[in-house]
Parts: structure tokens; C-alpha cells; sequence
């Protein structure tokens, strides 16, 4: 296996754990990053299922932006040439790309807000059949972004 895939495999572990889509990512880019902190999973609970249930923004995305954070984000602020959230804006077009869309109400068309929309989540299994897919493709994606841009 390679190390990319370890790093998605360990998301998935994650993920099988029950930790959430946001959790999940960032955790294990946390761990390939080697960066220990008693903060993450923590960060990263109320942006699951599009922050705060809420099916917003998706929450593996959350998670691949703080991930990213880790290694592109700041401490002090300073002049750049580039935007200093640029990282995030790379992850959402990319994901957008790859599936037309961010948001997780209509990544999973489920209004999880409501009851009706929770049970179709459920009974669509869609956390086993699409959610995992997104966590998968933004570990991947993460993994690539941090390779390239080092």
C-alpha cells in the first residue's frame, strides 16, 4: 500500500469508528502530518453533517480545511502574494469539480434537519454509500494539496 492510501485507509477507519466525516479527515491527516494535539478530533466535532447537522458546507471538506490549516494556515499575519485562505478555495473547487456540488443537503438530498430527511439518510444507508466516498476523495485530495505545495 502506499502511504496515500494508508492516509485514506486510516480516514475510513476513522470513519468505520464512528467518528464524523469532519473528525475522520482530519484526523488522519493530523496523524500523517505527525501533529498531536488533545484539540483534534475536538476542532473539528460541530462541522459534521454540513456544520452542526445544519447541511451545509459538507463536513469532510471542514475537516480537509482544517487539515489543511495544519500545514498552511498562519500564526501571524503577514503580506502575501496569494490569499492566505487559498488552500481552502483549492479543496472547495476540486470537490465541486468532482461532484457538482459542497453542500452536504445536496450531496446526500437529505434535509437532515428535519425527521423525514433523517430517515431517508438512514434508510438510503448514505453515510455507508456516499458520505464515506467524500471522505475518501478529500483525504486523497488533502494528501495531494500538502505533496505538491510543500
Amino acid at each position: 500500500m502506499t502511504e496515500k492510501e494508508d492516509v485514506i485507509q486510516s480516514a475510513k477507519s476513522h470513519a468505520a469508528k464512528g467518528f464524523l466525516c469532519s473528525e475522520s479527515v482530519l484526523l488522519a491527516i493530523s496523524e500523517w502530518l505527525e501533529i498531536r494535539s488533545e484539540l483534534i478530533p475536538k476542532m473539528a466535532t460541530g462541522f459534521g453533517a454540513g456544520i452542526g447537522g445544519y447541511g451545509s458546507v459538507c463536513g469532510a471538506i471542514s475537516g480537509g480545511i482544517m487539515a489543511l490549516g495544519l500545514k498552511f494556515g498562519r500564526n501571524e499575519i503577514t503580506r502575501q502574494e496569494t490569499k492566505p485562505y487559498w488552500f481552502a478555495l483549492d479543496l472547495l473547487k476540486r470537490f465541486e469539480k468532482e461532484f457538482g456540488c459542497i453542500t452536504c443537503q445536496e450531496l446526500t438530498g437529505c434535509d437532515i434537519t428535519t425527521e423525514t430527511g433523517r430517515k431517508k439518510y438512514r434508510e438510503g444507508m448514505l453515510w455507508e454509500t456516499k458520505c464515506r466516498q467524500y471522505i475518501e476523495s478529500v483525504t486523497a485530495a488533502v494528501f495531494d494539496l500538502i505533496l505538491k505545495k510543500s
